[in-house]
């Protein structure tokens, strides 16, 4: 006892603190960097919104271990999701009733935690101080990672002009054309590029922001703001779900540590590669700004690529909170087993079950995962067969996730666009381009397979399932849109990975940890430190492979887009020229003005024939210079206003004309640049 009476500190309780502080501060310093005084004010939201989850993650994991508050984050986020579903479907859907479903899953959940307070469902190695200080330095690499990119995402000039950085314009852009159509709350929601046809897509990740940027006031109600302080927080969840993952399969914190940072910043060669061949050729540097780093093995060998972590917490956070989900459903079988009680298959049941809601595909491949762990773990323990029928508790809840997500109609025409097979990308040197995306952090983590007395080894199993079924997927499984599978794939790899490399690292010496360490960074690390200066690099305005570096859009244009949302219905079809534009502003309306389009060309959206045979029809209707045609085919689409830019005037001079002719259009706004007509 001190002489005050009091307990001493424990040691580390100090550094364990400070670590918590820091990311604390860090993390609510990106928001505040990338999205303003609304990113905060959404963080807060976000706080209370995920807080019935909490009961649920102590129940399975225990509130004394970092898994029960990740869990819990990521439980909660996931039901409410289903809350926010159920008031859209019951046709109830406003601020009020969305605040009063939040609030009876909180009643709900935490009187059911404080009638039940029994043991953990899952028993895992205690939760130590060195575990903290560990998992919160991992957790600093978010706001370095997220910050410098969303800073710049939609930034506003002096003029007014708000730049759009290449890849975010395929991603985010179209995240708020789909967080718009679902702030109609209508069930199912219609494709706002071939409306009114329902959206075929997993969109239950965005449920959250497109309801607070619809029913929240200013500075709150901006999607964007929403979309990304949303991003950046469900980086941090994964990465957190990743190291306790992680942590299963070593005895040092420190190492696990290592391991998910070196897959976090350091897994590609590509980087270091294109580096070497610059050098080689004498070229200047300064060509990397014109190079997505992160697809060498696509530019150069028309092969399979792998999108590093930073792509998928800055691209693609709905697939990235699938992988968290995932890997918290994977963590009872890493602990337990074929063992594991009701209880625990139950929970892990549910993260599997949520992890599918959220990405159907990466949901059933953690789900394959998962089996495997408890067959393998059923074999080695001698058992029989019987304690697997307790599983058929971890199946059920990805069951109903299926059908859910059927009967939502998500996932209409995926079955017809898959192909099974050795084709394509994934025969253009599948060796080296899987070296070149991945060699870095793939090579030394083999070494990690081999068995160790007194270490664990049904982490082994995990991520050896997880190889397994990541390069099936990569090699053997092709989509319409050839490369999106390899994406998911590489998702699945990228954190089956560090749970072997945590292993070597935990192994070796320290001087030859030090030496590894060190070679990763050395062979892994520029790709990242390329690819994140150039994701914020908004003033490269050179053209690119077919679409520019930077794209923006103009002051009046926005103006335009305000007096959109501002005085026309928000069913209303506004139809821009879906052609002249190409990869570039191809989804002007639905994510700038929040309206949806008869036609359009989404490059986002899996291809169907309808697209190009809309948008070649409604392509006429800006090129004919007879009012009554160009009439005709907007009443033909329900077209209830034509949208003309500079884009289409300079296209179709002899077709604008047409427009002014006041029996079938009129002019509702005009600016210096862009004119809207009303269809009579």
């Amino acid at each position: 006892m001190s002489s005050d009476g009091r307990s001493p500190r424990p040691p580390g309780a100090g550094s364990a603190i400070l670590s918590a502080f820091l990311f604390g501060l860090s993390l609510l310093l990106a928001v505040w960097w990338a999205a303003g005084i609304g990113g905060v004010l959404y963080a807060g939201v976000y706080a209370l919104a995920v807080a019935p989850g909490l009961p649920a993650g102590f129940a399975l994991f225990g509130r004394r271990h970092a898994a029960g508050w990740i869990a819990g984050m990521l439980f909660g986020y996931g039901v409410l999701q289903l809350a926010l579903w159920a008031a859209i479907a019951a046709r109830v859907a406003s601020g009020p009733m969305f605040v009063l479903a939040w609030a009876l899953l909180a009643c709900l959940s935490w009187r059911l935690h404080r009638r039940r307070r029994n043991a953990p469902a899952v028993t895992l190695p205690s939760w130590t101080r060195p575990d903290t200080r560990a998992l919160f330095l991992v957790l600093l690499i978010v706001p370095a990672l997220m910050a410098p990119p969303y800073r710049n995402l939609g930034r506003a000039d002096a003029e007014g002009n708000r730049y759009y950085r290449a890849y975010f314009t395929a991603d985010f852009v179209w995240h708020s054309a789909l967080a718009y159509e679902l702030g109609r709350f209508t069930l199912p929601p219609r494709n706002p590029y071939m409306a009114p046809r329902t959206m075929n897509y997993y969109w239950t990740y965005f449920l959250l922001p497109a309801t607070v940027a619809e029913t929240a006031p200013a500075p709150l109600g901006d999607v964007e703001v929403c979309l990304k302080t949303n991003a950046i927080l469900h980086a941090a969840a994964m990465l957190a779900a990743l190291f306790v993952v992680v942590r299963t399969a070593t005895r040092r914190a420190g190492a696990a540590a290592l391991a998910v940072l070196l897959a976090a910043v350091a897994a590609s060669y590509e980087g270091t590669h294109t580096l070497i061949d610059f050098y080689r050729r004498g070229l200047p540097f300064d060509l990397l700004r014109e190079m997505n780093i992160d697809a060498v093995t696509a530019w150069q060998w028309s092969g399979l690529r792998i999108d590093n972590m930073p792509r998928s917490m800055w691209y693609t956070p709905q697939h990235t909170t699938a992988v968290g989900l995932g890997l918290l459903g994977l963590l009872p079988a890493i602990a337990q087993g074929s063992a594991l009680s009701p209880r625990g298959a139950l929970g892990a049941g549910c993260a599997l079950g949520l992890a599918t809601a959220m990405n159907p595909f990466l949901g059933a491949a953690f789900s394959a995962i998962y089996g495997v762990v408890i067959a393998v773990d059923t074999v080695a323990s001698r058992t029989g067969a019987r304690p697997l029928i307790r599983h058929v508790l971890a199946a059920a809840p990805v069951a109903a996730a299926v059908a859910w997500g059927m009967l939502s109609r998500m996932t209409d025409g995926a079955a017809a666009a898959v192909t099974i097979g050795f084709s394509g990308y994934a025969r253009q040197r599948p060796v080296q381009t899987l070296l070149v995306s991945l060699g870095p952090i793939l090579l030394p983590a083999l070494g990690g397979l081999w068995p160790g007395r007194g270490w664990p080894w049904r982490p082994v199993a995990a991520a050896a399932a997880g190889l397994a079924v990541g390069l099936g997927l990569l090699y053997f499984v092709t989509i319409s849109e050839a490369s999106w599978v390899g994406f998911r794939a590489g998702q699945i790899l990228l954190v089956s990975i560090p749970i072997l490399l945590a292993r070597v690292l935990d192994r070796v010496p320290v001087l030859a940890c030090n030496a590894l360490v060190a070679i990763i960074l050395v062979a892994g690390l520029p790709t990242t430190l390329i690819d994140t200066y150039n994701a914020q690099d908004i003033h490269n305005r050179r053209p690119g492979p077919g679409f520019r570096w930077t794209l923006w859009t103009t002051a009046a244009q926005q103006e335009a887009f305000a007096w959109i949302r501002a005085h026309t219905a928000p069913d209303a079809i506004v139809q821009m020229e879906p052609i002249v534009r190409g990869r570039e502003h191809w989804t002007l309306i639905p994510s700038f003005a929040g309206r949806r389009m008869a036609a359009g060309l989404p490059i986002s959206l899996l291809p169907q024939p309808q697209y190009t045979e809309r948008s070649g029809i409604v392509q006429q209707m800006y090129i004919t210079a007879e009012p009554r045609a160009a009439w005709t085919i907007a009443k033909r689409f329900g077209i209830d206003y034509v949208y003309v830019d500079s884009a289409e005037m300079a296209a179709y001079p002899a077709g604008m004309p047409k427009f002014e002719e006041r029996r079938y259009f009129d002019r509702v706004f005009s600016n210096a640049e862009v004119r809207i007509y009303r269809v009579r």
